[in-house]
């Protein structure tokens, strides 16, 4: 069976795919303005990993997220360190835990939940913006090769 820690790891290998080789071109293209580009998305995954996680995996949280870090401009090499250093410190700070120390309830978004719970869903998220951004430079590739 897997870990949680080999899941976690599983999961930023997957989001350090899917930004190989990105451009700043890449970072800013979107298909519609509505649509946020692959840098927005990017700031977010650097802030889930750098932030977010290490406060659900140490029990820091407070229910609310206080931090600065989305409304700040980062550059790619800053985020794309930020997202390493986040896993960094989420891999250690995972295989620090107890098994039981999922089960503890800490503040979170909409209430008290399972430590597990905001792991789970924030390692989701990473897996889901790492998709989105795949599917943004594959269309950016395919339409700047007509």
């Amino acid at each position: 069976m897997i870990t949680v820690v080999e899941f976690t790891e599983h999961i930023y290998q997957r989001a350090s795919s899917a930004l190989e080789g990105i451009t700043e071109e890449e970072l800013l293209w979107r298909p519609i303005p509505e649509m946020n580009a692959a840098g927005k998305i990017l700031r977010h995954m650097a802030r889930i990993s750098l932030v977010l996680l290490p406060q659900v995996v140490e029990g820091t949280t407070t229910g609310r997220w206080d931090d600065e870090y989305e409304k700040s401009e980062h550059s790619l090499p800053e985020m794309i360190s930020d997202l390493e250093a986040g896993r960094v410190k989420v891999l250690k700070g995972l295989q620090g835990l107890e098994e039981s120390s999922l089960d503890v309830e800490i503040p979170l978004w909409g209430g008290t939940h399972r430590r597990a719970e905001g792991i789970n869903m924030l390692v989701s998220e990473l897996v889901y913006h790492a998709g989105q951004i795949a599917l943004l430079r594959g269309a950016y590739r395919r339409i700047k090769k007509n």
